[in-house]
């Protein structure tokens, strides 16, 4: 079997949870409903949780059972697009990451011009990255680690990002909102619509387990309210993600997508429908891929190699050397096939 990092991690202590037969893991004591699945387990699971009388949508990824890519917009980072290869461009790569199965997409952080944060994609740097703030980084192999940029072994030395998104402070460290996060001078977590501070928001966070979590909300909420409804949800750390009525868009599929189709999980009043990534976006957005049924097979690219030089990153499959020599189409099948 391929030796493959199974669990994103970040700096966290444990956090108990539990599983029974035919349900998804419960953290934190929310009720997560299994949204795909496969022989290797959860894929996606979802919950709808209440904090502070607010309603949010929460999906969960399941680290090492799904791969994370970020995409570049049309407009921002601004002039992004047309340096990046094909595959982080602003839709989803169907010839890529279609192959492999589309389980859902989310929005990414906030523009360029705030000032937010520094991204890198496929070895591009599309803004400079920022010591101290909040980074979800992704390797070759659609693992995630998050953590605040600069800290002593974050990510990791084996690590080696093709991807970084950076977006402000943390929202969420050691499972409990920053002070920051807390702080009345809301301010420094963006710039709302007609200066007022309760807005939808959303952000992303990792559990105990390397799992990623992503919240959101339509209805006004401050940064605070944000931080103890992504803690309740199970985050160990977390970070803020893009806001305002028109930026939060969510979809998720009940198996994985190799083509445009439906996403029925989504985000409660949202302006807009997650087909938008499908033929392209505006803003930069996350897409999460389903590795292949078969535990021996996986999905990964080729890495960078330089992080300054720009490599496209499409996904290959990595699969036993029992299968050397075999037609791409049959060894894809046999990565489908349960064991």
């Amino acid at each position: 079997m391929i030796r493959r990092l199974l669990a994103a991690s970040v700096l966290i202590g444990a956090l108990g949870t539990s599983m029974t037969a035919g349900a998804a893991p419960v953290a934190s004591g929310l009720a997560w409903n299994i949204v795909a699945h496969s022989t290797r387990g959860v894929l996606v699971s979802d919950a709808m949780l209440t904090s502070g009388g607010v309603r949010f949508r929460a999906i969960r990824l399941t680290s090492g059972n799904v791969l994370l890519r970020w995409h570049v917009g049309s407009q921002d980072p601004p002039g992004a697009i047309g340096k990046v290869p094909v595959d982080a461009r602003n839709a989803i790569d169907w010839s890529s990451e279609g192959l492999a199965g589309v389980l859902a997409v989310f929005n990414g952080g906030f523009k360029i011009a705030a000032h937010a944060g520094g991204s890198m994609a496929d070895g591009v740097t599309t803004a400079p990255l920022v010591k101290g703030d909040a980074t979800i980084a992704l390797n070759a192999q659609g693992r995630w680690q998050m953590g605040v940029w600069g800290t002593p072994g974050f990510p990791s030395a084996s690590f080696r990002p093709i991807a970084i998104r950076q977006n402000l402070m943390p929202l969420v460290e050691a499972g409990v909102p920053t002070p920051a996060a807390l702080s009345p001078s809301w301010s420094q977590w963006g710039s709302p619509l007609n200066y007022r501070p309760a807005e939808p928001r959303t952000a992303l966070g990792v559990d105990a387990q390397g799992n990623l979590i992503y919240i959101a909300t339509m209805t006004g909420v401050l940064p605070g309210q944000l931080a103890r409804a992504l803690a309740s949800a199970g985050a160990r750390f977390g970070m803020e993600l893009d806001m305002n009525p028109y930026w939060p868009i969510l979809g998720a599929s009940t198996s994985p997508l190799h083509s445009p189709g439906e996403m029925p999980v989504q985000i409660p009043g949202s302006e807009h429908s997650p087909s938008v990534f499908f033929s392209g976006w505006e803003r930069d957005f996350f897409v999460a891929v389903a590795e292949p049924v078969n535990p021996s097979c996986g999905w990964s690219a080729p890495g960078l190699t330089s992080p300054t030089a720009a490599r496209p990153q499409p996904l290959h499959l990595e699969a036993p050397a029992s299968f050397a020599g075999l037609a791409k189409g049959v060894m894809l099948q046999l990565c489908q096939l349960t064991p």
